[in-house]
């Protein structure tokens, strides 16, 4: 057993050190992420609270936590590994010796219970609240998608050191060229002050809807939004789109599938968006930039703006 004060040690220790003992790469108070697919710094390692907060993937926690999440191991052989590593003396009398990170292999997404997730679709009615009444968005596209959605949290793999989707969210299913899913990311439907967006850990899908190009022309229109919702409000206005979830994720790899398209944008009106239209362009010279009118933020704003009061700008 490990007593209250004995657990409250062992959240007191320095959230970076813990960081660097389990191998990370930490940049002064940041990390790379080891829950997502991170090639930028962007897991936050607060000194104030002494927890950590991924803005991209939504992980966040303590220092027990992190060592839980990281390592696949459970409360007690995570305190122990951290009571040894930093000659905490307990009084469980454990030997933690042998209690060392020894996970290798990288961490990926469980497909097999992601599928079975996603196998009957649902929409309820929080998500046909967002999806048909705020967005406008055709049910013809949420349905040939396969998104899902779920009223309570659910887990995001089969293992109980898997994660959570918080609910009530929106699953989003992620697929590649060929239609295989890579991956489910989750949209916060809620109130409550909680990450809107996450993905199961080991996520390597930047992406959205790019089985739409297998087959498709590569003279066709193909429009790139920065967020799936944006993506969807397009393909509702009968155009070829596909996402990129945030603009922090954008790596040149993931570009190679598009790259050589008749691509085409509207930037979001924010600095975010328009360094994504920059870093595009930079790799694609032939992207072409639409504007929004005056007073929209993205497309998918002015898409809904349009079908709601059915007129122009």
């Amino acid at each position: 057993m490990i007593s209250n004060q004995d657990k409250s040690r062992l959240q007191d220790l320095p959230i970076g050190k813990v960081a660097l003992a389990l191998g990370l790469k930490v940049n002064g108070r940041k990390a790379i992420c080891p829950f997502h697919d991170d090639s930028n710094p962007s897991l936050c390692l607060r000194k104030s609270t002494n927890r950590y907060r991924c803005f991209v993937c939504g992980a966040h926690g303590g220092v027990i936590d992190l060592v839980m999440k990281t390592q696949g191991w459970d409360f007690i052989r995570s305190c122990h590994w951290l009571a040894n590593s930093f000659g905490v003396v307990t009084g469980s009398g454990y030997d933690s010796r042998n209690a060392q990170p020894v996970s290798t292999q990288p961490v990926r997404p469980d497909i097999e219970y992601l599928l079975h997730l996603m196998a009957q679709p649902v929409i309820n009615i929080q998500a046909a609240n967002f999806l048909y009444g705020e967005r406008k968005i055709q049910q013809e596209v949420v349905h040939r998608l396969g998104l899902s959605s779920i009223m309570y949290s659910c887990p995001m793999s089969s293992s109980r050191h898997g994660g959570y989707f918080d609910g009530p969210a929106l699953l989003i299913p992620y697929r590649d060229y060929d239609g295989r899913l890579v991956s489910v990311q989750s949209r916060y439907l809620g109130h409550d002050k909680r990450p809107r967006f996450r993905f199961p850990a080991g996520s390597s899908c930047h992406v959205f809807n790019t089985q739409c190009l297998k087959g498709l022309d590569p003279k066709e229109h193909v429009f790139i939004t920065e967020g799936v919702t944006d993506c969807l409000a397009l393909l509702s206005a009968g155009l070829n789109a596909i996402a990129i979830p945030s603009a922090t994720l954008l790596r040149r790899d993931d570009v190679e599938c598009f790259k050589d398209r008749n691509l085409h944008m509207y930037p979001d009106a924010d600095e975010p968006g328009q360094k994504l239209y920059h870093d595009l362009k930079a790799i694609c010279p032939q992207l072409v930039r639409h504007n929004l009118p005056k007073g929209f933020k993205d497309v998918g704003g002015y898409y809904a703006f349009v079908h709601r009061e059915n007129r122009f700008i």
